[in-house]
């Protein structure tokens, strides 16, 4: 009678191949429990739990059985005696993507008594134990084995055995269904790390994780979190992952998607930019600055001096600040920033205040009051050299030396100030003139003159528009509007010098008059046998090369200038207030002949005197 042996082996079988391509792969079983019997028939039963490396491995299954006489003895394609087969060959390529729990059958007729060792040989897909060098494979594969006794077996035994039907795997065995796929698996390069998580898989008693870096071998790691902080890596190389969940029976599931993370050393910001510089226009400020190694763009931090602090961006090493106050005062400073958003540490700082652009000689302007309107009508006058005093030899010795004078660039009026201009003056401060205070001003009154009571600028005897030069005004008078305009404007006006006014009544000529050394009944207002009988408007004449009007005649012009009759350096300063001397006066008026209104001709008068036809003309520093 026949008698069956069932050979089990129960294995969970972990593969990790070697770095080169002609190495076989390594084996561990980690666990074989055997159930066998005694008979004439051996028939072997294998199930395995079989786990690869790496995602779609392939190997080879070779059974080799040690029989008594101490020879091995492996399952081919050829039957060598004493032993038969009845399934085909045992040579079974398996895709070992995943955990697979399968039974494989066969049987051995022996014709030998004694024991008999089985091996269950996993091989690289394609290694032959029997043609390639056995001791070789046998020391980098792992075998397990179980013995059989087999006692005083007949050696006419039938060449089959009569199959049973398949068993039914032990409690040995898992029968598990393989647990899902992990999801939202999430890999977070770091400095040499990686930093991977993923949702729990309900069931898992761990995982696996699987690694590899780009074209590399790969590996795994068995984890019992859903999180694993993987070091010691090669920051700028590409790592790809992907996990498996793990049963309590050891049984690995499906695998998860892939997720790949590149480790990188950590950013250092960039460097901080350097000789940051701001240029001043019209209601602008451009700033620029050295390239900083490292940046993508830059950020720019402004305030007004004492404000909050803004900052904007800038992809270039220049940035223009536009719709800016003129005359307010900005500080800026300057970091680079990386491309991830490091930023740099800051630049030192500038201020800068933005301003008009430089006023051009020959421009005319107009500041604006702070009180609302404009100031007069200004005309950019060019430095320069002239030669001042009577050039022609013909004048009064206090027109004497002539001495060459430089004049800085300043703004002179386009016109001298009007009544009304003055009365704006007068209306926003309730200022009083010293006619208004004293007694009176020396005026005309029915065919003649002298010390008028109750004559000041509103009230002459003669008459007045508001277009018409002011008189009847001191040089206080004259320095107290000056004081007004620049509190108003904020910018510094005065009477000009006396050296100045030559200068722009001159407009770089040397003749008696600017137009040359004749005159006529229209070329100034002047009692030279003009149409006017007293003042006229201003801009009634032609203006003179530097665009300015009356400077011969109409009315004298107080300048800030100390008189002095020997010329010894006092028409080019400007005396205070409190001071007693006499002023100069330059011009001519309406009233005087051609002699009087001559550029070089010079007068003067005392500070608080008024006069008819005494005004004013002022300057203005740029």
């Amino acid at each position: 009678m026949k008698k069956r042996v069932n050979f089990l082996i129960s294995c969970a079988l972990l593969l990790s191949m070697a770095q080169t391509a002609s190495a076989t792969a390594e084996l561990t079983f980690n666990q074989l429990k055997p159930v066998y019997n005694v008979g004439e028939c051996i028939i072997v039963n294998l199930q395995e739990n079989l786990q690869a490396a790496s995602r779609f491995q392939r190997v080879d299954l070779w059974v080799a059985i040690e029989p008594p006489s101490q020879k091995w003895l492996f399952m081919t394609q050829l039957a060598f005696d004493p032993f038969s087969f009845t399934a085909q060959p045992f040579r079974a390529s398996l895709e070992t993507t995943k955990k697979v729990h399968r039974i494989l059958d066969f049987e051995v007729l022996p014709g030998l008594g004694g024991d008999y060792t089985f091996y269950a040989l996993y091989v690289e897909e394609g290694k032959n134990p029997l043609t390639d060098n056995f001791p070789v494979f046998r020391s980098n594969v792992a075998v397990m084995a179980t013995t059989l006794s087999n006692r005083a077996l007949p050696t006419d035994a039938p060449s089959n055995c009569d199959i049973s039907p398949e068993p039914e795997p032990t409690d040995d065995v898992p029968t598990a269904v393989p647990l899902p796929a992990p999801t939202h698996l999430a890999a977070v390069a770091g400095h040499s790390q990686v930093t991977l998580s993923w949702q729990p898989v309900a069931g898992a008693a761990s995982y696996t994780l699987h690694w590899r870096e780009a074209d590399g071998a790969e590996r795994t790691l068995s984890i019992s979190a859903n999180s694993y902080l993987h070091s010691g890596l090669f920051n700028g190389a590409s790592y790809t992952y992907w996990v498996t969940a793990v049963n309590a029976a050891g049984l690995e599931g499906t695998a998860s998607a892939t997720a790949v993370a590149t480790p990188q050393a950590p950013e250092s910001p960039p460097a901080t930019p350097t000789n940051l510089s701001a240029v001043t226009e019209d209601s602008q400020v451009t700033l620029t600055w050295q390239p900083a190694a490292g940046a993508a763009s830059y950020a720019i931090y402004w305030r007004e001096a004492g404000g909050a602090e803004h900052r904007v961006s800038a992809t270039a090493t220049s940035y223009a600040h536009t719709g800016l106050q003129n005359g307010t005062r900005y500080v800026y400073r300057v970091t680079a920033v990386s491309a991830s958003g490091l930023e740099s540490t800051a630049s030192a700082t500038v201020s800068a205040m933005p301003a008009p652009p430089a006023p051009q000689p020959g421009d005319v302007f107009q500041d604006s009051l702070r009180d609302g309107g404009s100031g007069p009508e200004m005309v950019v006058i060019p430095a320069g050299s002239f030669r001042m005093g009577d050039i022609q030899g013909e004048g009064s010795s206090n027109e004497q030396p002539v001495h060459s004078v430089s004049v800085a660039s300043f703004a002179m009026g386009r016109y001298e100030v009007t009544v009304g201009e003055f009365r704006r003056f007068v209306e926003a401060t309730g200022y009083q003139t010293d006619a208004e205070k004293g007694d009176g001003c020396w005026t005309y009154k029915d065919g003649s003159w002298g010390y008028m009571e109750g004559a000041n600028w509103r009230n002459l005897y003669f008459s007045q528009t508001d277009n018409h030069p002011v008189v009847c005004v001191s040089w206080n008078d004259a320095t107290a509007y000056a004081a007004w305009l620049t509190e108003q404007t904020g910018h510094q006006y005065r009477l000009p010098t006396e050296a100045e006014w030559e200068y722009t009544a001159r407009a770089g000529t040397e003749t008696k008059y600017w137009w040359g050394n004749e005159i006529g009944s229209n070329q100034a207002n002047c009692y030279c046998g003009g149409s006017f009988e007293y003042t006229a408007p201003v801009g009634s004449f032609a203006a003179n090369p530097f665009g300015l009007y009356d400077t011969a005649g109409n009315v004298w012009e107080w300048t800030c200038s100390e008189y002095e009759s020997s010329y010894q350096g006092a028409e080019q300063r400007c005396v205070s207030t409190d001071d007693s001397s006499l002023r100069a006066l330059r011009g001519g008026a309406w009233d005087n002949g051609p002699w009087n209104v001559r550029t070089a001709y010079r007068s003067w008068n005392s500070h608080d005197d008024s006069y008819y036809n005494v005004g004013l003309r002022l300057a203005r520093l740029l």
